[in-house]
Order: C-alpha cells, then sequence, then structure tokens
C-alpha cells in the first residue's frame, strides 16, 4: 500500500522524464559521478472529479537543470493517483543540493460526476489554469543528491487548493453545456523520500501497463529474472502521451499471479505490480498480478474507470454496466487500433456467465473472496478487459416529418458509446474519502475490526461502506480503530464490492446488498 509522502496510484500509472542537458547546481560538489533520481507524483484529492489530466511538457529544477527534453508531452491523470503514486522521472543528476523547481502543464481536461447531467452523469471541463507556465514549487527540505546514490522526490498536485470552490465545497463550474470552464491556481509541494532498511523509499501497490520483454535470468544473483512493464501509453485529446518503460525486479520473494512461471509470461499482457524502489534504485515487485494479453490491432483492450450503471438479473448478478473510461492500455487512438474516447460517451460492458472476475491485490482479500458478478456495483472501480465494437465515424440523429410539409426537424444527436464483451473483469484498490460514522467492532488488536464510513463522492448515491480492517491494515494519524475520531474526515484505500448475501466478514456483521471494503490503509485527516 502506498504510504501518503512516505508511499511511492502514477498508474494510471510511470513516466520517464530523461533529463537533457543537466546543468550542476550551485551547492554540486566537484566530483564526476552523477547521483540517480527519481520523481514520484500524486495528488491530494477532492470529491467527485474522476480524471484530471494534465500534460506536462517541462519539469526542472531551477537551481539545476531542465528534466524533460523541449518536446516532451507527458500526459498525468492526476485523479488516477489518489491514495498512491508514481514515477515521474528516473535518471541521474549532478550531485548538490535542491530547493527549488517549476513545472510547465497545457490542454487540462477534468471530468465530474454530476447526477443531474443527461444523457450520461458527467461534465468534461476544460480547466482554466491561472498559469501553465513554470508553476513554481518548494523542496521542503532540500532534495540533497550525493554521487552514485539514489534519491527520491515525492511531488504532489493539491487538488482542493488548486481548483476553485464554494463556501460548501462545491466545485466552481462556470459556463454553458459543452463549454464549462473552472479556475486554476495551480499548487504543487514536493518532498524528498527517506528509505527504509526493509520497504526502500516507500512501497508501490499499483504500477500498471503492459508487458514489452521478458528476462528469465538476471546478470544481478539478487534477482531472479525481470519484466519491462510501458505504462501510461494512453492519450488524450488526441495527443500522445506515453509513460516510461520500466523493468520490474523479481526476486525469491516476488508472487507471480496469473502464470505459472516467468518464462510463460507473454508480452501485451496487461499487468499490475505491488513493489518498492531499494535504495539503489531498483523497482522490486512483492506481487505481481498477470492479466489478459491485448492487441489494439484486433480491438482487444483493457478498459479502467468507474461503473456508473448497472443492469441485474433476478439473482442479483450484473449482465451489463456502463463505465467511464479514465485509460485505456495500450491505447486504441494511438494509430494501432480503433480509437475509444476517455471519460464520455461512457463504454458498455456486457457481461456472461464465461466473464471470469478477480481482485488486482491478492494481498488485501484478506478474507479470500472470490469474486463474482454479483460483487459489480456502481461508483466501484473496475479493469474490464475483452473485444471491443468502436463506436460508429459518425453519431445518427433523428428526423420527424409529416405528409403535409417536406420540411424535417432534425433532433440534437447523442454521442455514440463503443460496447465490451468482458473476457475478464478485475477489482482493483481504489481509495474513497468521506467521514467516519459508527465504529462497529475493534478487536484484541486494535487493527482487527471495521466501521461504517459516510463516502463523499456523490457517485455513491450517499450509500454507507463497511470497511473491514485486519492486522495487515496500515493506520496513519491514528492510533489503530479504538483512536477513529468521532465523525473524522478518513481516507480509506481497499478492495470495493457490493455484498449481496451479507454476513460475518472478520467478526463484524455486514447487512445483505451492502458496500464492504477490505481495507489496506485507514488514513485520518
Amino acid at each position: 500500500m502506498v504510504r501518503r509522502y512516505f508511499e511511492l496510484f502514477f498508474l494510471m500509472g510511470l513516466i520517464a522524464l530523461f533529463f537533457m542537458g543537466c546543468g550542476s547546481s550551485s551547492t554540486s560538489t566537484t566530483t564526476d559521478a552523477d547521483g540517480n533520481l527519481e520523481v514520484e507524483v500524486g495528488d491530494v484529492p477532492l470529491c467527485n472529479i474522476l480524471s484530471f489530466r494534465i500534460l506536462i511538457t517541462d519539469l526542472h529544477f531551477t537551481d539545476g537543470g531542465q528534466f524533460l527534453p523541449t518536446n516532451a508531452a507527458y500526459w498525468v491523470d492526476f485523479a488516477a493517483l489518489q491514495g498512491t503514486s508514481t514515477i515521474l522521472y528516473m535518471g541521474t543528476l549532478k550531485p548538490g543540493s535542491y530547493s527549488t523547481g517549476t513545472i510547465t502543464v497545457a490542454a487540462p481536461t477534468m471530468t465530474l460526476f454530476d447526477s443531474s447531467t443527461t444523457p450520461y452523469p458527467l461534465d468534461v471541463i476544460t480547466p482554466t489554469f491561472s498559469t501553465e507556465n513554470n508553476i513554481p514549487f518548494t523542496i521542503s527540505p532540500p532534495l540533497v543528491v550525493n554521487p552514485n546514490k539514489t534519491s527520491v522526490l515525492h511531488l504532489d498536485f493539491n487538488i482542493p487548493q488548486s481548483v476553485q470552490t464554494s463556501s460548501q465545497g462545491q466545485i466552481g463550474v462556470t459556463g454553458t453545456s459543452g463549454a464549462q470552464t473552472v479556475s486554476v491556481v495551480p499548487v504543487f509541494t514536493a518532498t524528498p523520500l527517506t528509505a527504509s532498511p526493509t520497504e526502500g523509499f516507500g512501497e508501490m501497490d499499483d504500477v500498471s501497463g503492459y508487458v514489452t520483454m521478458v528476462n528469465t535470468t538476471s546478470s544481478n544473483a539478487e534477482f531472479t529474472g525481470s519484466f519491462v512493464l510501458q505504462t501510461l501509453s494512453g492519450e488524450s485529446t488526441g495527443e500522445p502521451g506515453t509513460g516510461p518503460s520500466i523493468t520490474v525486479e523479481l526476486n525469491s520473494s516476488s508472487n507471480l499471479v496469473g502464470v505459472p512461471a516467468l518464462n510463460q509470461l507473454e508480452t501485451d499482457s496487461y499487468a499490475e505490480v505491488q513493489g518498492y524502489i531499494d535504495k539503489d534504485g531498483n523497482f522490486i515487485a512483492n506481487t505481481a498480478v498477470i492479466e489478459d494479453q491485448e492487441d489494439p490491432t484486433d480491438n482487444f483492450d483493457a478498459f479502467i474507470g468507474y461503473i456508473l450503471s448497472v443492469q441485474k438479473d433476478a439473482e442479483g448478478n450484473v449482465t451489463q454496466f456502463t463505465m467511464t473510461v479514465r485509460d485505456e492500455e495500450p491505447s486504441s487512438g494511438s494509430g494501432t487500433g480503433n480509437p475509444v474516447d476517455l471519460d464520455s460517451p461512457p463504454l458498455t460492458v456486457n457481461v456472461s456467465p464465461t466473464t471470469g472476475f478477480d481482485f488486482s491485490s491478492p494481498s488485501t482479500n484478506f478474507a479470500n473472496f472470490i469474486p463474482n458478478a454479483s460483487y459489480l456495483t456502481v461508483g466501484q472501480s473496475v479493469i474490464a478487459h475483452g473485444m471491443y465494437t468502436p463506436p460508429p465515424s459518425t453519431t445518427s440523429s433523428s428526423s420527424s416529418s409529416s405528409s403535409s410539409s417536406s420540411s424535417s426537424t432534425t433532433a440534437p444527436s447523442t454521442p455514440a458509446a463503443a460496447t465490451l464483451a468482458a473476457q475478464n473483469i478485475y477489482i482493483p484498490l481504489q481509495t474513497v474519502d468521506g467521514g467516519l460514522t459508527q465504529l462497529l467492532l475493534a478487536g484484541a488488536d486494535n487493527l482487527s475490526g471495521g466501521f461504517i464510513f459516510a463516502p463523499c463522492p456523490t457517485i455513491f448515491v450517499s450509500l454507507p461502506i463497511y470497511v473491514i480492517t485486519n492486522s495487515q491494515t496500515s493506520f496513519q494519524n491514528v492510533n489503530g480503530l479504538s483512536g477513529l475520531a468521532s465523525a473524522a474526515s478518513l481516507e480509506v484505500r481497499g478492495l470495493l464490492f457490493q455484498d449481496v448475501q451479507g454476513g460475518a466478514i472478520e467478526g463484524v456483521q455486514v447487512p445483505p446488498g451492502s458496500m464492504v471494503m477490505l481495507a489496506a490503509d485507514v488514513i485520518q485527516l
């Protein structure tokens, strides 16, 4: 689980930003040996924002040199990094002390959940930034880069401080449908991370992408092999944006799920990795979940997003649902397949009796549940793999005419959606903000038990979530379950699903039909 400010989503996921022409800082040493630097990026979230993409075109330390090549264009969906973070840069830097930097962005897009909007409960907005060029940030304490050593910097986009809101906390959207905007005064903060002896620079719980290379051996005796993961292949508004290719190292303790052995891992397979960066800068997998093999040239792909609506049979099994598409892996808009729009219109997913289901984080599934079609619910994050049918190249419109008149009227057309025949559906880790409603049980260890949680995002229609914890759950800023303050603001990350049958989970009684989250992290804000 990512530990906030000590963790390593982004997903969503993983942007290799190679230094070009880095200059030395004013405090650099005289040695010719560079240090290794990795920059992670995350966000401080705001309710009801489903996606917030920004094209990063420049990033540099004002006292030390440029990170990106001059033609850089990397898409980052900051809303996908809620409760997690991803790698923004992997490379080298002259030794020295760095205290300030700037970032330049472009083409921001934001998607809000809005139940009043028809035909889809989504507002796709173009944010207006007060400045997009050389947005300053302070590194506190200063980042110290030493020769032949690895340093890690965590960079956060503070969305609540950046986005204009009302006194009631509502996002200040202005404009008419199709031309809406919101004012943004971007606030970024940066903090150096310190390596621990066991978990390095913090645990990453969801590094995802598709496999481009497999190495069944390693020249390093500490590792048994590796594979290369291409991250963030998606794009937005027609412009390409590809994240870094990350080498995922495996050792004797790594758990490879979905394939019998590394030599049977196929390229183009979608993978989700939970691991950490060690003191030498290696990304080591604790668990790697290998999902389906993608082929956008044959319209087979992975779609990541949130469920907006469901259709069920008499037994409570979901037979069809609509979902946002906040990411597609690999991107079908890159010229390798038929393009599918991000965000809106939603993707229609058909679920059949042969569709497979699984959780993406085996270690968080401490109750050993086996998911099925009844586990799907509105507001849930899912990864749907399958054969998709792209929308028509043109949208249809309706017309009416009468025998007494040759004139006709044309009604505005609704954008056509793509459809997906789901082969497999995975339930990944998901972070939800909200407030404590009721403590249900605190075990003798003060870690195992549960509580009722009122989620902030309105996509959940004010339905409570039963949060179940155990001895593996990490509690931050609070001394276990008994330390949770009345009506406390919380951030909970775990596996979210619907429990149709209900019953006892880890000693907590859950009513039938309730939403349940097996919690990996509970953070009191």
